[in-house]
């Protein structure tokens, strides 16, 4: 079976879009159509009603989704298997964090697990949508993030909680803020819905960024004002001397997840790396 059709029929499932599909999984959107076309040949039946409103999945794709999952399960972790198995007797563990939380807990973490004999560790940074992708097909024991999405097969956990702070190179309180100096970070959605209740003032503002190391360096090049997590304060005062915090804006809380494969919830070694995982956050 070839595994990209597999994934992209998965996809398409939870997006119930072609050209949503396409653009998560950067592909063209002609790609997506054909590989639903050949699964569709190879399955021997219609998988999905198109129309103007998206792609719904027909009786055939909906019993055909818990054969696709349960095949990418097992593929995934056969493939680590072999590929592992002919070059060390000790145990392996895939990790994959989301960007913005590696340097608030991923070294602790890494620290922590290194530190037990008879473990390979291999450890990955990337997007949620990723991580999450991965964990699906066992390519990932253990993804870290902060936006998950709920599916049949991924065991989600609430790990703790980042706090983001207003920081600026101008301010140190927020009626003084300048509006037309201030730079959102779109972390998450969830986070901006939060954001924008808890400053509606400050919801549509002339620059958005999608990642944090970028608007710090903007922040170094041009000074304002913006969104970070607590824990990496510091790390950006290193870039930029002059950022304070901006006391008495309100603070957003974040929460932290985990994502496992529903057939290594119960593996020991992935219940002791959360469990130290969990004891990392705590001390933050």
């Amino acid at each position: 079976m070839n595994v990209p059709l597999i994934v992209t029929f998965l996809d398409v499932l939870e997006t119930g879009n072609f050209k949503r599909t396409a653009e998560r999984m950067n592909i063209m959107q002609s790609t997506v159509s054909a590989r639903i076309r050949h699964l569709e040949e190879l399955v021997g039946a219609r998988l999905f009603e198109r129309g103007r409103g998206g792609a719904e999945p027909t009786a055939a794709g909906r019993r055909f989704e818990g054969h696709c999952r349960a095949f990418l399960a097992l593929w995934g972790h056969a493939r680590r298997d072999v590929v592992s198995g002919g070059r060390s007797s000790n145990h392996r563990l895939h990790v994959s964090c989301q960007y913005s939380l590696v340097r608030a807990y991923l070294l602790d973490w890494i620290d922590r697990l290194r530190s037990r004999d008879g473990l390979d560790l291999h450890v990955e940074i990337n997007f949620s949508s990723q991580i999450q992708r991965d964990v699906l097909s066992g390519e990932t024991d253990i993804g870290i993030m902060f936006a998950p999405q709920l599916t049949p097969d991924i065991r989600i956990g609430e790990l703790g909680a980042a706090e983001f702070v207003m920081v600026s190179t101008e301010h140190g309180t927020l009626e003084d803020v300048d509006t037309r100096r201030y730079i959102k970070v779109a972390y998450t959605s969830a986070f901006e819905r939060a954001l924008d209740d808890a400053l509606p003032e400050l919801a549509f503002p002339s620059m958005v960024i999608g990642s944090d190391d970028l608007a710090i360096e903007l922040l170094a090049r041009h000074g304002g004002t913006l969104y970070l997590p607590l824990f990496a304060f510091q790390s950006a005062r290193s870039k930029v001397p002059n950022l304070q915090l901006v006391r008495d804006a309100p603070i957003i809380p974040q929460p932290v997840f985990s994502a496992v494969h529903m057939r290594r919830r119960s593996d020991p070694l992935v219940v002791t790396a959360l469990k130290l995982l969990r004891e990392v956050i705590d001390q933050h």
